[in-house]
């Protein structure tokens, strides 16, 4: 009996040894096409949740990996998602390519005719072909340009009254505003020297004898070439250039650990280069975007995950770096900057291009080298100047490409490396997955 026992005992401990290796074993071989699936189906779960870019996002790297393995049904399943997201976007354009692309794929691998995978992809095409987006979209951009000119008429009104005192003032107080904006203390008398006597009317006689008011306006500063600008001296400290703000021309806040950028950036009216890049800014006030005569602006290596609406603002601006940060789209008002040449925002988490941009027509180069961009909107089509176009290491097809560079046929397409070829590791891509979540 002794015996026995020790038998048993020594099997229940090798069967729970060869269990606790097993599962060990089953945990760490997660292959490459199992991961591809939970990325999928993350991807969708943020659909789910109304959570557009995070969706996106990992529908991509699903369908990089499904490229990597060869898995054709998961690469149509991740298309189908993508366009489902799109279409919840009322992105029309995005949502139709991704379901077209979804639906060459289920032609392909689907040999049973009214597969209903098929059937299913062509009713959302239908339903999607039929939506109509553009009024909604015209009816809210209408309404912000009516709120932003009600706003834009106060402030004038605003202006002008103050104007109209500050000239009176500047006069001698001779001239006699206009019934509705005199105020009570102002009907008895304007004459300073005489407050009680009444205003003196004006006539053509008066009026031909005034000299015209000599109000000294200071000269405006004329925009330097950025050659000159990338070669002169600099304010390094915030604190320093904000004694004098009216002689900022160059500001290089770069590596100096900057968490927070203070409103005050708004005070440098005549600022025209600013460096803000190897910091660790999560965001950028709206202040910066009032800097009209901004040429250059760089905050790469940051740790943003979004840009300002109001950069549209930024008129003069031509050349802008965003690299290295954790951007989910770029916002459409960019197309609003008419001198930008040069856009530059690798490495970041972008899985869509605004139309929009085609409105920046003096765009010469754009780089999105490493990101999860699958689509390249038709209106990229308007930049007739534009000279290199860097989308290696995205998530196009070699056809995509090639549409790509038959809307741009002057300029050089640059896609050499996949972004499903560069990840390699089932452990690298399982931690990722991990990580995420």
């Amino acid at each position: 009996m002794k015996h026995i026992r020790i038998l048993k005992t020594l099997l229940c401990f090798v069967t729970m040894v060869f269990v606790a290796h097993g599962g060990a074993v089953a945990q760490k071989r997660v292959t490459t096409k199992e991961l591809c699936a939970r990325f999928i189906k993350l991807g969708l779960s943020y659909r789910e949740t109304g959570d557009h870019d995070n969706a996106l996002y990992f529908l991509n790297k699903g369908l990089n990996l499904a490229r990597q393995t060869g898995s054709r049904y998961w690469e149509a399943a991740s298309y189908e998602g993508m366009g489902l997201v799109y279409k919840d976007m009322r992105d029309k354009s995005s949502a139709i390519e991704a379901l077209l692309a979804a639906r060459r794929i289920y032609n392909d691998i689907i040999v049973k005719p009214n597969g209903s995978s098929r059937e299913a992809i062509d009713r959302i095409i239908e339903q999607t072909q039929m939506m109509d987006f553009s009024s909604n979209q015209s009816d809210a951009m209408l309404a912000n340009e009516v709120q932003g000119l009600r706003q834009r008429v106060e402030s004038l009104k605003n202006e002008n009254a103050a104007l109209r005192e500050e000239i009176a003032m500047l006069r001698g107080g001779y001239d006699v505003p206009p019934a509705g904006d005199r105020s009570p203390a102002m009907r008895r008398g304007t004459r300073p020297d005489c407050p009680d006597c009444p205003p003196t009317p004006i006539n053509a006689a008066t009026q031909n004898q005034r000299q015209p008011l000599d109000v000294p306006v200071p000269p405006p500063s004329d925009l330097i070439d950025l050659d000159a600008l990338e070669n002169a001296n600099a304010y390094t400290s915030i604190e320093a250039a904000l004694r004098n703000p009216d002689d900022v021309i160059k500001l290089d806040l770069s590596n100096n650990g900057m968490k927070v950028l203070p409103p005050e950036i708004g005070r440098f009216r005549n600022l025209q280069y600013l460096n803000l890049s190897r910091n660790q800014l999560s965001d950028l006030p709206r202040e910066l975007c009032s800097l009209k005569k901004l040429q250059y602006l760089n905050v790469s290596s940051n740790q943003l995950d979004q840009l300002p609406n109001e950069i549209g603002g930024l008129s003069n601006l031509k050349q802008l770096i965003v690299s290295q940060n954790f951007l989910k789209k770029i916002p459409p008002e960019v197309g609003k900057l008419g001198k930008l040449e040069y856009l530059e925002a690798n490495e970041n988490r972008l899985t869509q291009i605004p139309a929009a941009l085609g409105l920046a027509t003096s765009l010469r180069d754009l780089a999105f080298r490493t990101n999860f961009i699958a689509f390249m909107p038709a209106e990229i089509g308007k930049l007739k100047r534009l000279r290199t176009l860097d989308v290696d290491n995205n998530s196009f097809t070699d056809d995509e490409l090639a549409n790509l560079q038959a809307t741009l046929p002057d300029t050089q397409i640059i896609s050499e490396i996949q972004q499903g070829q560069a990840q390699t590791g089932e452990q690298q891509q399982q931690e990722t997955v991990e990580e995420q979540q």
